[in-house]
């Protein structure tokens, strides 16, 4: 039976596969749109940061700008 460092483990090397084919699924789109699909998955900036190949910075930069924009939009009724 696992312990349970050993099923956190398990469960990082999950999500870390799970966020590849998610990325891959969107290979084409610009990085604001992987951020914005990984925050929606429940990742933080420090993780997506790693994922993409940049910094944690500049992920919080783009998810403000998301915001930012979702704002700005007017919504549909």
């Amino acid at each position: 039976m696992a312990n349970g460092s050993e099923l956190t483990e398990s469960l990082n090397r999950i999500a870390k596969i799970l966020a590849g084919l998610l990325l891959k699924d969107i290979e084409d789109g610009d990085q604001r749109q992987k951020i914005k699909r990984l925050k929606q998955c429940g990742f933080d900036n420090v993780e997506i940061a790693k994922m993409l190949g940049t910094t944690a910075n500049t992920v919080g930069v783009a998810v403000h700008s998301l915001k930012k924009l979702r704002k700005k939009k007017p919504s549909k009724k």
